[in-house]
């Protein structure tokens, strides 16, 4: 498999996900949300499956800047994430997302935008759907500490394929469930 050609295309799915950022990050102040905006630097499927990788945490490692991480601290240490809702595409063995982590009292919202190839995440497919549950694991680069989403219906991040498997749908698209927030320090680097 040629690793330059998917580099190469990612760049064009990319700049659709950051287009799909700033039109949903509007929509959500058009309804009267108060919303952060995260910029991913790296994500990371865990487990990774690799051997001698660690195995307890199940979910979508995401790396963001280090101003970024303290202002998610900040509303994490300040409001209750309830409900999360992602939207979804795929290209070539790609998956992007943008998630949509939300305090329905307070109308705040975190968006923050995924992705992951699926040969590369089979792992961690497998634990989630064991498990029904998945996690996104926010850090700053210094991995000094963590804030941890817990989302209840993991097959919201599954590829449309896999969904499709599990529960007979169809297409891909957007997916909501309740979810909910800790903030949590230090631990294994991804």
């Amino acid at each position: 498999m040629d690793r330059e050609q998917p580099a190469e295309g990612l760049r064009d799915v990319w700049e659709r996900v950051e287009d799909d950022l700033d039109a949903t990050a509007a929509e959500y102040r058009e309804a009267g949300w108060d919303v952060t905006r995260l910029n991913t630097g790296d994500v990371t499927a865990l487990p990774t499956g690799k051997p001698g990788a660690e195995s307890d945490r199940v979910g979508l490692d995401a790396l963001v800047p280090g101003d970024e991480f303290e202002e998610l601290q900040d509303l994490v240490d300040d409001h209750t994430f309830d409900e999360f809702e992602t939207y979804r595409g795929e290209s070539g063995g790609l998956v992007v997302l943008v998630l949509a982590m939300r305090d329905t009292d307070d109308g705040v919202a975190v968006l923050l935008p995924l992705f992951y190839r699926t040969d590369e995440a089979e792992s961690w497919l497998d634990a989630a759907e064991e498990k029904g549950e998945t996690h996104t694991y926010v850090r700053p680069l210094d991995d000094h500490a963590r804030v941890v989403f817990s989302h209840e219906d993991p097959t919201a991040f599954f590829p449309a394929a896999r969904v499709r498997g599990a529960e007979g749908a169809e297409g891909a698209g957007g997916a909501e469930g309740a979810g909910g927030a800790d903030g949590a320090d230090g631990g294994d680097a991804a």
